[in-house]
């Protein structure tokens, strides 16, 4: 499993039923996807065998998410349950630039512990990659 997760969590009634369903997401693999929100209910969805063409998933997405357990990128990036979407976007950018930032530290024998040198060679890779 992706060493970038996040719980979420959503709570529904259906049918005179409440349900509290959680899962475990991987934050690697929706990501980019354009509409993040909707990924994460459809992963739910299919954690609890929900269909994709129910009424139960349109109650569903009516409902806030509520975010926790936020490791690896997505550490810090949830606060009271909320989730700083465009915090955790910068994270796992950097997350996912950071052996090439390494490499390039290694490979032209700079200081790695400061901070200005390796910040500045994170933002130039990523504005390189847009």
């Amino acid at each position: 499993m992706s060493v970038n997760t996040i719980t979420a969590n959503v709570c529904f009634d259906y049918k005179g039923q409440t349900y509290n369903l959680s899962s475990e997401i991987s934050v690697d693999n929706i990501i980019k996807h354009k509409d993040f929100y909707n990924s994460v209910y459809l992963a739910i969805a299919k954690a609890h065998d929900i269909g994709l063409y129910t009424y139960e998933l349109e109650i569903m997405m009516d409902q806030d998410i509520r975010f926790s357990n936020a490791q690896g990128c997505a550490d810090g990036c949830v606060v009271e349950g909320s989730l700083d979407l465009e915090l955790l976007r910068d994270n796992h950018q950097k997350h996912l630039s950071q052996p090439v930032i390494d490499s390039l530290i290694s490979r032209y024998s700079l200081d790695a512990s400061d901070n200005n040198i390796v910040e500045a060679l994170t933002e130039a890779y990523i504005l390189g990659k847009k």
